[in-house]
């Protein structure tokens, strides 16, 4: 009889063992709470970059962007010396490759320092043109190209402020990788610059202020922005935001499956070389910068399919925000009435974009 009930006992010991383990698994641990542990008393403390919840850091991303049927109609309101073909045309799609890297070189409690590169691609397929202008027959020969460096700082000042700064330079252009002048367009970089000093609310939440020099409307613009990072108690819903360059609401359903809703300002200013040459020569084309942007309204979908890569989905509709031309690097202040050297309209299509990505632990 003692042995019947000394075996129920352990028994009953191994599944109470058990479902604790198990309840253990299934709660997020806050590990801020060990975030003091192995500090020697009067040892200076500093915030970090994270917020728990937050999506993870993506250090390498492969995706492809690809938009639906879209018109686009050029114009010459000024009348320029009559250089401009006025015309339509329709593009069956537009979209390519997207490659960008994100990788830290120095980590540690006082400093963070990550670089990165990038590679946007986006060729237009076109089904028919009323007249091929000088912008319609570029972007369909050689369509838009982005490639560029990058580097992040995080600097921590104490446990409760930092200061972040975001650089970047990059070559965009009308030109694909096989293009004999791509050198002219490595030596024309856009520079896009970004400074902040923030507050670590606490492990939850983080908010920034901050100025731009930025591309995103198209033309050279300074831009004042809010860096908000936040996961509410309950831990289901966060914000994600850098705002007004990008915004979104973050549904958790669990640490490795997460939806967004929200938008991006997406553009930058495109060097548009002159490629008339001899007989056909027109100075007309000389200095030409393409103001790209739009804004992009979207859902995303994340899901991590083992601890260090994650796919994405995620659909959205492109609003034409600028696709015109400007005649060299014009700085236009948020309501500038100056007149554009050539004006373009895009017509608004539905776009997708899927990816994989690298992401830190």
């Amino acid at each position: 009889m003692k042995k019947i009930i000394l075996f129920i006992s352990i028994i009953y010991c191994f599944k109470e063992v058990k479902a604790q383990k198990d309840s253990i698994q299934e709660e997020q641990i806050d590990f801020s709470q060990f975030a003091d542990m192995g500090m020697a008393d009067g040892a200076k403390r500093y915030c970090t970059s994270k917020v728990l919840g937050l999506s993870p850091n993506k250090l390498i991303t492969v995706a492809y962007d690809l938009q639906g049927p879209h018109d686009f109609s050029n114009t010459d309101p000024y009348a320029k010396d009559n250089f401009v073909k006025e015309g339509k045309a329709k593009y069956s799609s537009s979209g390519g490759l997207r490659l960008v890297a994100n990788v830290p070189i120095v980590s540690n409690t006082k400093w963070l320092i990550n670089l990165g590169g990038t590679y946007w691609r986006n060729g237009y397929k076109h089904e028919k043109y009323t007249v091929n202008n000088y912008v319609g027959g570029n972007l369909d020969d050689r369509g838009l190209t982005t490639m560029g460096l990058n580097t992040t700082i995080f600097k921590p000042l104490n446990e409760k402020n930092f200061i972040l700064f975001f650089g970047s330079a990059d070559a965009n252009g009308d030109y694909n990788l096989s293009d004999d002048r791509i050198g002219e367009y490595l030596v024309k970089p856009k520079i896009t610059a970004a400074g902040f000093y923030g507050w670590k609310r606490n492990d939850y939440s983080m908010f920034a202020i901050g100025f731009s020099h930025s591309y995103r409307p198209g033309a050279k613009g300074y831009l004042p922005l809010i860096l908000f990072n936040h996961t509410f108690q309950n831990r289901k819903w966060g914000i994600e935001a850098v705002f007004p360059s990008r915004f979104a609401v973050r549904r958790t359903f669990n640490p490795r499956t997460l939806l967004f809703f929200g938008y991006e300002l997406e553009g930058n200013s495109y060097t548009m070389l002159n490629r008339t040459s001899g007989a056909n020569y027109n100075a007309a084309y000389n200095d030409l910068e393409l103001r790209r942007s739009e804004i992009r309204p979207r859902i995303t979908f994340e899901k991590a399919i083992t601890d260090f890569i994650w796919v994405s989905a995620q659909v959205g509709y492109r609003i034409n925000y600028n696709f015109n031309i400007d005649q060299g690097d014009i700085l236009r202040l948020i309501g500038s009435d100056k007149p554009y050297y050539m004006e373009n309209t895009l017509t608004n299509p539905i776009y997708f974009q899927i990816g994989i990505n690298l992401v830190s632990p």
